[in-house]
């Protein structure tokens, strides 16, 4: 479930906010959001924005810098977490997680994105002899019964023919539990009517 900005919270908020901040979210019980602001150019001259997670009140919790500032942003229905998609990815990992304390006003950072982290994670658990992985995408999807659950895509190919790819679809299922980090708990292969491996020079 996306919870975006439109509530009377997030106006008031937004409204008060410094020229260039933009309040992208708010979460369900109205104690904290997400604010986006311009940051300094990257080393190549790229556009770069700050996001923000702060207090109801505006005060900054925990911020980083962020390629396009592009982002979903998921909370868990009773805001103690929130998942973050954040564009373009590191590597094709977009997944950043938070643990929530509204009583203490504090953010925890749960997971970080880290791509190839993830693509040797995938090849240990589904690389084999005969085939190799070229890419992975992770990306969180929804709350469902207190599990995020993200979409994990790619492409692997036969190690004796290189040239060809065959995509693959993976829901995984993670839990929390408190401030520790999440735990892959169950794992769904999903198969795309039509899709087949494609041959590429």
């Amino acid at each position: 479930m996306v919870i975006l900005c439109g509530s009377a919270i997030s106006q008031s908020v937004e409204s008060a906010a410094p020229l260039g901040e933009q309040t992208l979210s708010v979460s369900p019980d109205g104690k904290f959001l997400v604010r986006r602001e311009k940051a300094e150019p990257g080393g190549h001259g790229e556009a770069r924005k700050n996001l923000e997670i702060c207090s109801k009140s505006g005060k900054v919790l925990y911020s980083w810098a962020s390629g396009l500032g592009a982002t979903t942003m998921l909370w868990s229905p009773d805001a103690r977490y929130l998942a973050v998609n954040d564009m373009p990815g590191e590597h094709g990992d977009l997944v950043r997680l938070f643990a929530l304390d509204p009583v203490k006003s504090v953010v925890t950072p749960l997971r970080e994105p880290d791509g190839k982290k993830l693509l040797q994670e995938e090849e240990v658990r589904h690389g084999s002899f005969l085939s190799a992985l070229d890419e992975v995408h992770l990306r969180a999807v929804e709350w469902r019964d207190g599990n995020l659950w993200c979409l994990l895509t790619g492409s692997a190919h036969p190690k004796r023919q290189p040239t060809v790819h065959v995509p693959f679809h993976r829901l995984w299922v993670f839990g929390l539990h408190g401030i520790e980090p999440p735990i892959l708990e169950e794992e769904w292969t999903r198969d795309l009517p039509g899709e087949r491996a494609e041959r590429k020079p």
